[in-house]
Formats: structure tokens, sequence, C-alpha cells
């Protein structure tokens, strides 16, 4: 049995164009999710939007995430 939760695999080493697929797990229920790039020229936008399936199998975005740099 797999005990790894809430992670994301991306398919390459440069995040600025990778995509990733990977599982979020709560209480009550776990999503596999698939992380996409997003081009923005708003600074503050996320670098690449989290989706998950609804139980009909629609895409439903879920989260965001940003890069930064230290």
């Amino acid at each position: 049995m797999n005990n790894i939760t809430n992670y994301i695999q991306f398919d390459r080493d440069n995040l600025d164009t990778a995509k990733g697929t990977g599982l979020i797990s709560t209480i009550d229920r776990d999503m596999d999710i698939k992380v996409v790039p997003f081009d923005s020229d708003n600074d503050k936008a996320p670098t690449h939007r989290v989706y998950a399936k609804s139980p009909r199998g629609h895409d439903i975005e879920v989260g965001g995430i940003w890069k930064k740099d230290n």
C-alpha cells in the first residue's frame, strides 16, 4: 500500500514550463490532481493552476502554485 499523500510530480526540471500530476488527501477524500503552467502579465498571479476532477469528470480548479525566488 502506498502511503504517500499530498504530492506533485513534475514532468521536467524547468518548472516554468513543467506540468505535473499528484494527489491531495483530506480526512474524507483523495483528489488526483493535475498541474498546468499559467501565463499572466500580473506579477501576483500563480505560475501554475491546479485542477481536480468533479464527480462527473469535469476539470475544476482547486488551487494555484506561486514561484518564489530566495
